[in-house]
Parts: structure tokens; sequence; C-alpha cells
């Protein structure tokens, strides 16, 4: 019994709707966690103090550092995380990071289930 459920759930035609189920509990849990869990500081200070160096006007990587040491992310890193530092008031609204990273995130998801979806036709 177990093999033929095994099966079943792994079928290509049930991707849509667990593709769904998964988004529906996402939407529901992502702002729960937001309202609930309290922020968690692991590298934001230093990513934010980072970029502060670049937008300074240093480009030598040697240079930009931050609390956790220096700077190992590519430019692309540096130009995106400006524009975070810029929209949260040099990295201190916190709170805005958290729904910025969250609409990121569930964007991210619905893209990859529907590429999911997609590829089980």
């Amino acid at each position: 019994k177990m093999e033929k459920l095994l099966k079943y759930s792994l079928s290509p035609q049930l991707v849509p709707l667990i593709s769904i189920l998964l988004l529906l509990t996402e939407f529901i849990l992502v702002p729960v966690i937001l309202w609930k869990i309290p922020y968690t500081e692991i590298d934001w200070k230093a990513y934010m103090q980072e970029v502060e160096g670049f937008l300074s006007g240093t480009t030598d990587y040697n240079q930009l550092k931050g609390d956790t040491g220096p700077l190992v992310y590519p430019a692309g890193f540096v130009y995106i995380y400006s524009i975070f530092y810029m929209l949260t008031e040099k990295g201190t609204d916190l709170d805005l990071a958290q729904h910025m990273f969250a609409v990121l995130y569930l964007i991210n998801l619905v893209i990859v289930l529907r590429i999911y979806s997609k590829l089980a036709k």
C-alpha cells in the first residue's frame, strides 16, 4: 500500500495541485512567520556595511569590509544590495527588508513551481 501511495504522490499529473497547495501554505505561513518570529541578525548588518563602503566610492575589494570580515561576494551582489540599502533607509528599516525578501521568496517559489508544473505535462 505504501508503494502505491508513493507512486501516486509522485505522479506528474499531481504536480500542479501540489504546487497550488504549497503556494497557499507559503502565502499563509510567510506573513505569520514575519509577524510572530522576531528578527534574527545573521549578516544583514555586515552586508550593509560592505555596500556602504562601495556607495561611498570604494571599489577595491580589499577595502570593502563588514563586521563579519571582507566582502567575498561578486559585484552583482553589491549592486543588488545597494538597492536594498537605499530602499531600507541605509539598511535600518529591517521590517521593510524582511518584507522585501518575503516577496522575492514568494515570487521565486511561484516561478519554480510553475516550471515544475510545465515540465510535468
